[in-house]
């Protein structure tokens, strides 16, 4: 129709009728050339066209091997050609992701990085080359990174045993960085310890760690090396390599490493972390530190000497042990130094890298990680010393009223934000924040939206300007008008064009997560039918993961929300939203789904939502997953017990798989809802 000169090849062409296709793709001869040859499952290897100049991805990327395939039929260089154009036609495909990883070459799978490739565009391509994106390909990728589950069991096993083939032996941490695979972090964040993976995954492993060890390894792993503040994992290399370690010494070495020097506070609060006084984790309804609840004693500075204690000492007697361990200090200090750069560096924090709420109390040498719900958006220091500002920049529609703060860049030099509700002028984190408790340092961190997770980018340190100040009101749920107060930040160091562009993009199209404006009018729509049946519930401003438990959350915000069914009045029920794919043959990813509290009764064979209260980390509190409840039983004459719970998966994705609850990891877990019906598919 177009006046295109096509024709369609597949694997049952024959090679004579290829080879003709591809002479007469090639030829000069106008009455014979032939525009386009459309193929199906040919010509990605093995095929060599120096002429193409265009190709056109009809399919979904679901390799990025068969991607950079496909794409280098057209990289051949041949006189006349001097550039390939590439049109993908991506559509909502879930594995998006999997572009910026052929592209660039990065493997890591670290969404982070995979957001800077995207967004840094052709300034990460090595020589000549230019990578250019239109807005709505770059967000539904970026979509992709954030929905898309980078520590899946079955992807970790599979890269780790590619290593493993490769090296012919158990790798380390350190071996996926020298081979430029995977994140090894990433086998952390699921196991809580590379020693841990290593256990899950090598049937035939024998290690014969005590369980203080193990859960020494975990707490180091978790919670020193991360890679987010680097003294601490110094302190743990040298005293280990060397024997003995001064203060002094220690400060010459970042010094001359680094470049910049380190407090006696700092020295003072890497020594309490070390000990794990600054973790807390719930023990009989109360907060106790990790070093009190699991007797942990690791050093102590004697005479300005860093010095093992007795017992830490005997734990490095044991191979094992001493092995993961520094081979966790050295991931971390690889990493650190990494991502540092001097110009980027402010007191402990690196411009555009990703923190944490914990990481930046501990970097602030805060004696212990505050709860959660004291922090919110801010958290003024005891001492007026430091304030931490912490902003979603594009907040969700169905959160709370009362949360939804005003906070938005002016330009790249000025920020306008909102303090917490129910303050005015002279409420007294409001006056410390204007510097009238004395000098304060306040860092402002942001996160594009909960999609990215609870990590915050570092956007620099701001300073009140005093001549724009605004008290004014803020709505609450119920429409009462609650009192605020409103700053004009400057920023020291102004954004980015990159980051700020980043930050200001808001969702053009609709993704796999119900987190986007007019998924929600659609929701409300669907919802608030005509009926004398109506019911209002809560819409809890919290997700499941359809497949292992999702990040640790904390923010439990609802709105109230009516539906058309007839629900019992005297049960409690509620909503929440679903992500993932575990229990897709009943519940579509996206899916917003109405649950009934539990309050005892038989549970097998239910679709159940299920809470993990963290042990561990206290920053976000719990999570949530949803699965089919069973329980494997021993009945005796006079009474039965649970021996394990079994959290089944219903997906046509045969991939996942059931997640098996027991006296080590069920402490923590509840039964919190009944699944009752999906109420809003996004997808319909």
């Amino acid at each position: 129709l177009k006046g295109y000169k096509t024709v369609a090849l597949s694997g049952v062409s024959s090679e004579e009728e290829r080879a003709r296709c591809i002479e007469k793709l090639e030829t000069d001869n106008l009455s014979e050339k032939l525009d386009y040859i459309f193929t199906v499952d040919i010509f990605n290897e093995g095929i060599d066209i120096p002429k193409i100049n265009q190709i056109i991805m009809l399919r979904p990327t679901e390799s990025a091997i068969i991607f950079i395939q496909q794409l280098g039929r057209g990289l051949r260089k041949v006189e006349g050609k001097g550039y390939l154009t590439v049109i993908d036609f991506i559509g909502n495909y879930e594995n998006n992701y999997l572009i910026p990883i052929a592209l660039y070459g990065d493997t890591s799978y670290n969404k982070d990085y995979l957001r800077k490739l995207i967004t840094e565009g052709s300034r990460m391509i090595p020589g000549a080359s230019t990578i250019n994106f239109d807005e709505i390909t770059k967000e539904r990728i970026f979509q992709s990174i954030d929905s898309a589950n980078m520590q899946l069991f079955s992807d970790l096993k599979k890269d780790y045993n590619l290593l493993k083939f490769k090296l012919g032996r158990i790798p380390m941490m350190m071996d996926f960085v020298e081979h430029g695979s995977r994140d090894p972090f990433l086998f952390v964040d699921y196991a809580n310890s590379y020693y841990n993976f290593i256990v899950k995954v090598e049937k035939e492993f024998k290690s014969n760690l005590l369980i203080q060890q193990i859960k020494l390894l975990e707490l180091f792993s978790k919670e020193i090396n991360n890679s987010k503040r680097v003294e601490e994992s110094l302190i743990l290399k040298l005293l280990i390599k060397f024997g003995e370690l001064t203060v002094d010494d220690l400060k010459e070495q970042v010094y001359k490493k680094y470049n910049y020097s380190i407090s006696e506070e700092t020295i003072k609060s890497s020594v309490s972390n070390l000990n794990f006084k600054f973790v807390r984790e719930k023990k009989d309804g109360k907060m106790l530190s990790a070093k009190d609840i699991y007797d942990l004693d690791v050093l102590t500075i004697t005479k300005r000497n860093f010095v093992f204690s007795k017992s830490f000492n005997s734990h490095l007697d044991q191979a094992d042990f001493k092995k993961f361990l520094l081979d966790s200090v050295e991931y971390s200090i690889y990493e650190f130094d990494k991502l540092f750069t001097q110009e980027k560096w402010q007191n402990g924090f690196v411009l555009y890298r990703k923190y944490s709420r914990k990481d930046v109390f501990r970097i602030l040498n805060v004696s212990e990680n505050p709860v959660a719900q004291n922090v919110g958006g801010y958290l003024v220091s005891p001492d007026n010393k430091h304030c931490p500002i912490f902003v979603n920049y594009h907040k969700e529609e169905h959160i709370s009223e009362s949360t939804k703060y005003e906070d938005e860049f002016i330009n790249n030099k000025e920020f306008d934000w909102m303090s917490k509700s129910n303050r005015k002028f002279n409420s007294m984190d409001v006056q410390s924040i204007l510097g009238y408790n004395g000098p304060i340092r306040l860092p402002l961190f942001i996160k594009k939206n909960n999609d990215e997770g609870m990590d915050f980018y570092y956007m620099g340190e701001v300073k009140p300007n005093l001549n724009i100040l605004e008290q004014t009101t803020i709505k609450n749920d119920v429409g009462k008008q609650l009192s605020v107060v409103k700053i004009r930040f400057n920023l020291v160091d102004p954004v980015t064009s990159t980051m700020y562009n980043y930050l200001q993009e808001k969702a053009t199209v609709s993704g796999s997560r119900l987190k986007k404006k007019e998924n929600i009018i659609v929701t409300q729509r669907i919802i608030k039918c005509e009926s004398d049946l109506r019911k209002a519930i809560p819409l809890y401003d919290f997700y499941a993961a359809a497949g292992t438990f999702s990040e640790m959350q904390s923010e439990k915000n609802f709105t109230l929300i009516e539906i058309l069914e007839n629900i019992n009045p005297n049960t409690n029920y509620f909503a929440c939203k679903i992500i993932g794919e575990s229990m897709n043959r009943v519940i579509p990813n996206g899916s917003i789904c109405l649950f009934k509290e539990y309050t005892g009764g038989s549970r097998g064979g239910k679709i159940v939502l299920v809470e993990n209260i963290d042990i561990q980390d206290q920053d976000f509190h719990s999570s949530f997953t949803i699965k089919t409840y069973s329980s494997e039983k021993i009945i005796s004459e006079d009474n039965w017990g649970h021996t394990s719970i079994i959290l089944r998966p219903n997906s046509f994705d045969k991939s996942y798989k059931n997640i098996i609850i027991n006296e080590d990891n069920g402490a923590g877990m509840r039964v919190v809802g009944e699944f009752i019906k999906v109420l809003v598919d996004i997808n319909n």
